[in-house]
């Protein structure tokens, strides 16, 4: 397969440049030189429940789980016993974005196992047979199968989400925060769906999203790049074809007024989360003034929330509190929450809207700001600790820029915050007359 083009791209605390290909076939590829003896194999598949509609709810989702079931060359089980056998470590995942699949395996000493784990890796993602008896029969899901086989396994997956109250309150409140955007759907689907969709759907599936131009494969380890970059254009033997076109959804916006809704499970606390709409992930800038937003407002111990309402409010009806913020392709998400009193859920709501407003009105200080700067650099530079951690911080940045930059870019950008600017983020996008709020109690 012939390469077309090369770039090399300096990454943070690596004294070698990673390569970034593109092959004939569409395909890229990230060789990021690493020193040790672990190789870490990762492949970006840009597809996810954002490219489902409500009829195949879950497809994204239930396909990974069969693309592990066999090959003409492998049969069911066979990736996973080959390669945990040389003491490799096997998953995928899906989110609402992309599915991903990456394998942890020792090099080799003359880098077999790193072969052995590439031809695995690109046979299963070109070739899956997707056998119907390992899909299983349609069934209703009210009833038990009569073949109990992958249908089912996911089937009982979604049964545990419904029971976990945490899952129940991120869901509810990626519909309040998204009423028309797929961003709303859970990935996991329906069982109404997974019990039904026929196998010829998930095929068409597969064989319409899993083409090269629609994926990237990062490799890091102790590997030559430029050689490394040749064994994946051998080894995945695609033939070029025009990457699947990605439907486009109008973006969402913030409420006019407050959203909120309630919920009771047989539960003995309470939990409570404000949601707000934030950018895309293209304007990397504010993702990542978002991100010390949200570390400084309740991240860690030492918190804004976790100190004034967990630890220093009289009577507090915080057992817990903090804060996170989740980037996605055409959004992001800043949602601070609290585990609390049962019977205080609308003062503990009360609670974290006061604190959302303070970080408008008594914006970060210096201080602050350097303490925030300093952990997520310190978080960053963890990632670049291991094979692993590397190969997935650069599979996020493809995954919400389709490029190195959000990793490569973000260094210098939080480096380069000022106080003013968090500012001016927290009046734009943590507004608390536009939150969406989620009560969960007994």
């Amino acid at each position: 397969m012939e390469i077309v083009k090369t770039d090399e791209v300096r990454l943070p605390y690596l004294h070698h440049p990673a390569v970034w290909a593109t092959l004939a076939s569409g395909q890229q590829v990230v060789v990021v030189r690493k020193p040790g003896d672990v190789v870490h194999l990762h492949t970006v598949v840009y597809v996810g429940s954002v490219e489902e509609t409500a009829e195949i709810s879950g497809i994204s989702h239930f396909l990974e789980h069969l693309m592990f079931k066999g090959t003409a060359r492998f049969p069911a089980g066979a990736f996973d016993r080959l390669l945990e056998g040389v003491g490799g470590r096997v998953n995928a995942s899906t989110s609402k974005d992309i599915t991903q699949y990456f394998v942890t395996l020792p090099k080799g000493g003359a880098g077999e196992y790193y072969h052995l784990a590439l031809d695995l890796h690109a046979d299963m993602l070109m070739e899956a047979l997707l056998p119907e008896e390992e899909i299983g029969p349609s069934f209703d899901p009210s009833t038990e199968p009569s073949e109990k086989r992958e249908r089912l396994v996911v089937i009982e997956e979604i049964k545990m989400g419904k029971d976990n109250p945490w899952r129940q309150v991120i869901t509810n409140l990626g519909e309040l925060l998204y009423p028309t955007h797929p961003y709303r759907r859970e990935v996991i689907g329906t069982a109404e769906v997974i019990a039904a969709v026929p196998a010829d759907t998930i095929r068409a599936y597969y064989h319409h999203w899993y083409q090269p131009g629609n994926m990237v494969t990062i490799i890091t380890g102790d590997l030559p790049p430029e050689e490394t970059v040749r064994d994946v254009a051998r080894t995945f033997r695609f033939a070029p074809a025009e990457a699947p076109a990605h439907p486009e959804f109008p973006p969402d916006e913030p409420p006019v007024a407050q959203r909120l809704r309630r919920l009771t499970m047989p539960l003995n606390v309470g939990y409570v989360a404000l949601g707000f709409l934030g950018p895309p992930a293209r304007n990397l800038r504010a993702i990542i003034g978002l991100d010390v937003l949200s570390l400084i407002l309740g991240e860690g111990l030492s918190s804004r929330i976790h100190q004034r309402l967990v630890e220093q409010l009289p009577n507090t009806p915080f057992i817990d509190a903090g804060s996170t913020h989740w980037t996605l392709r055409d959004s992001s998400n800043l949602i601070a929450y609290g585990i609390v009193r049962p019977d205080a859920l609308s003062q503990a709501q009360e609670h974290l809207t006061e604190q959302i407003q303070l970080l408008r009105s008594e914006p970060p200080t210096e201080a602050e700001l350097c303490k925030a700067v300093t952990c997520l650099e310190a978080q960053f530079a963890v990632k670049a600790e291991t094979a692993s951690g590397l190969s997935f911080a650069l599979a996020d940045s493809f995954t919400l820029l389709q490029s190195p930059a959000g990793y490569t870019e973000y260094l210098p950008i939080l480096n380069s915050l000022t106080p003013d600017e968090l500012r001016r983020l927290a009046d734009e996008y943590l507004n608390p007359d536009h939150a969406c709020a989620v009560l969960l109690g007994p």
